[in-house]
């Protein structure tokens, strides 16, 4: 009766209220036998020994057992009991995330043994893992600890895998991958870049917090989804009984930088690196709850003109741009003056990238049927960057043997965010368990100026080359960005036989309010210095390009898109076990992206008429259709022995909606473009 209550109250959760419910934990499952066959209501104990946390269960009718959702790492100690048998035992069992660990026991009855008890030790490879069907690639903590990382980052270890060509998986673009942590989703869910802090060249969460990653490329099991790159699952380390704490700094300078390559001497560079942190773990409660945090600061400065200086008295050669350095001190010195405005330096400036982060988690050994982890992300990280060129002259805005532009031409990106994410693991008998997740994301995301509001200006060499820039980044204005998640997964296993059922919804409600506006300060384009200077003491319209954006709403109100969905996601499975060799997998998921029908219409876009009587609802948003991915997949141990085995499989997968060509949608339609060349 509780199974069918817990069952129905699932059901009801699923139609009330987008991400994929990821690896989080491993399973150990097998048979206990005994010379008279299989034994049911044998006792089988895993146990943690870092945590002392036990997991304990009983085999049923047929002698299987499974131990599901159980903590990644080890080593474990796997005990069987029996009354009037020998107990068994399996000592120094290492889970790799996503394993399924196969430990098969056979008990002598006591009467006909003589030693105590039977003490065996096992070891299996993370490759040969039967619940794998795809392509994978699991990096274990060993592993991050003692291979060399040049960046620090995920991504140093992602590429481990065979088909790995820096952060895109198969030919396929990172834009499509699906980064999650202890569940939690790591993605740019508006779709501007690969992961969170990707726009300020930051890594979203420590290495020294991570204790695996796994990445699965065509994973033929529909509790993963999502994605259509690669789904990487990582899940961070935890506290245990004893406690232990890191403490690193690196750091990088050009002193200890290599400059000659061949007969080829490197210019120096002045630049500056550090990268800091600390971890730690210990028990709150010995055997039953435990933290673990880790902290981590990164500061990087470096030059910002390419190694270019201006030209001074007429001076050329490598590195100097033909941009004179006394036309740009007299034109620094008319901003001041004539608009007290200042553009910053032209030379020797630097862009800075900075990084706050910290990771926390609290494990809790509720009983020995449930078992809790929070955890908590933080990211505060900013980079300074080159403005765009688009719009610009044909040589843009960047440092190069013509132009030299100032430092209020730059701009500010930030990325910063909090993360909550809460996992329950329940076994309600030895025949079901259930995986319950609940989160939040919290991004934010914005652009500033170091020059303050000023337009664009570029000024031309007289040649048609950009000599100097100066001015608000014309994509900066208003370029705001915030997203909030909540995230709800909730996945029932049912144990029967040779069979494993399981049965899942994943949903999220995202919130978006995106501001985007080009050259809304307004972008101007001179020939010559002399124009400019002509243009703006006489009032002359000596201007080549003039460019702007306006608001149309009540008051000019700045028109910010506010768009929000709804991804619903639901899938069952069976996993058939059809002999010790070989396991086939069938299932069928189905997502359903919903969005809201709040858009603000165009009405003058709306009343146009196109090619074959095309008309347009600009305020429409897309329609609501169902998302069906069936999979199929094997594993087959050929030999039983576990030297060879081939897994493979057939399916459907399906990646996230691209809300930010959504949200240009939404808002389009609240600004007016207007574009002058003049």
């Amino acid at each position: 009766m509780r199974i069918k209550l817990f069952t129905l109250w699932m059901m009801v959760l699923g139609c009330a209220i987008r991400v994929a419910a990821q690896e989080t934990t491993s399973e150990i499952q097998g048979l206990v036998s005994a010379s008279s066959g299989m034994l049911a209501g044998a006792t089988i104990t895993a146990v943690h020994q870092p945590t002392n946390t036990t997991y304990t269960t009983t085999s049923r009718t047929d002698g299987r057992y499974n131990l599901p959702n159980l903590k990644v790492g080890g080593p474990y100690t796997i005990r069987v009991t029996y009354v009037g048998f020998t107990a068994g035992e399996r000592a120094d069992v290492t889970l790799t995330l996503g394993q399924v660990f196969k430990a098969d026991f056979t008990l002598t009855d006591n009467a006909a043994q003589l030693t105590g008890i039977v003490v065996t030790g096992s070891r299996q490879d993370k490759v040969f893992n039967r619940n794998r069907t795809g392509s994978a690639e699991t990096v274990t903590r060993s592993q991050i600890e003692r291979l060399p990382t040049i960046n620090r980052s995920l991504q140093d270890f992602t590429r481990l895998t065979p088909t790995a060509n820096g952060t895109s998986f198969g030919g396929r673009s990172s834009s499509y991958n699906s980064l999650t942590v202890n569940g939690a989703s790591f993605n740019n869910t508006f779709g501007l870049s690969g992961t969170l802090g990707g726009q300020t060249n930051s890594q979203p969460i420590s290495l020294d917090a991570i204790e695996q990653i796994q990445v699965s490329l065509a994973p033929y099991d529909v509790t993963l989804g999502n994605f259509t790159g690669a789904g990487i699952n990582s899940v961070t380390r935890s506290g245990t009984n004893s406690v232990y704490a890191t403490v690193y700094g690196y750091k990088k300078t050009p002193g200890l930088t290599g400059r000659q390559v061949g007969a080829t001497k490197i210019p120096k560079q002045d630049f500056d690196f550090n990268n800091r942190g600390l971890s730690f773990g210990l028990p709150i409660i010995k055997n039953k709850l435990f933290i673990f945090v880790s902290g981590e600061q990164q500061r990087e400065s470096a030059p910002a003109t390419n190694g270019f200086t201006a030209s001074r008295n007429g001076s050329s050669g490598a590195g100097i741009s033909q941009a004179k350095a006394e036309d740009l001190e007299q034109l620094a010195d008319f901003l001041r003056t004539k608009y007290n405005y200042n553009p910053g330096a032209f030379e020797n400036y630097t862009y800075d990238t900075y990084s706050d982060k910290v990771t926390a988690r609290i494990d809790l050994n509720i009983d020995k049927r449930n078992t809790l982890n929070v955890n908590y992300y933080y990211l505060k990280s900013y980079r300074n960057s080159v403005p765009s060129s688009s719009g610009a002259p044909s040589n843009g805005r960047s440092p190069n043997t013509n132009a030299m532009p100032f430092f209020s031409s730059s701009y500010i990106i930030n990325n910063d965010f909090n993360i909550f994410i809460a996992e329950l693991n329940t076994r309600f008998s030895n025949s079901v368990s259930n995986k319950l997740q609940v989160g939040y994301n919290r991004l934010r995301d914005y652009r500033s100026s170091p020059g303050g509001v000023f337009p664009m200006v570029d000024i031309e060499n007289g040649a048609g080359l950009n000599m100097t820039s100066f001015g608000y980044e014309p994509f900066t204005a208003f370029n705001q960005l915030n997203t909030d998640t909540w995230q709800f997964n909730d996945v029932v296993s049912v144990y029967k036989g040779r069979h494993t059922l399981t049965f899942g919804t994943q949903n999220t409600y995202n919130k978006f309010l995106n501001g985007f506006a080009p050259n809304y300060y307004g972008t101007y384009r001179f020939k010559s210095l002399a124009d400019f200077y002509e243009s703006a003491n006489n009032g002359t319209p000596l201007a080549t390009r003039y460019e702007f954006r306006q608001s149309t709403r009540k008051g000019g109100a700045f028109p910010f898109a506010e768009i929000e969905s709804l991804q619903l996601g639901l899938f069952a499975q069976d996993k058939y076990n059809v002999n010790e060799k070989l396991t086939l997998t069938l299932g069928l998921r189905a997502d359903m992206p919903i969005f809201t029908q709040n858009f603000i219409s165009n009405t003058n876009a709306d009343a146009l008429t196109f090619r074959n009587g095309q008309k347009i609802e600009t305020g429409r948003a897309p329609k609501n259709s169902i998302l069906f991915s069936p999979r199929a997949g094997f594993n087959w141990d050929v030999k039983g022995d576990r030297s060879m085995q081939v897994r493979g499989g057939a399916g459907v997968f399906a990646g996230a909606p691209p809300f930010v060509w959504i949200s240009n949608q939404a808002s389009n339609n609240g600004v007016d473009f207007g574009s002058y060349l003049i």
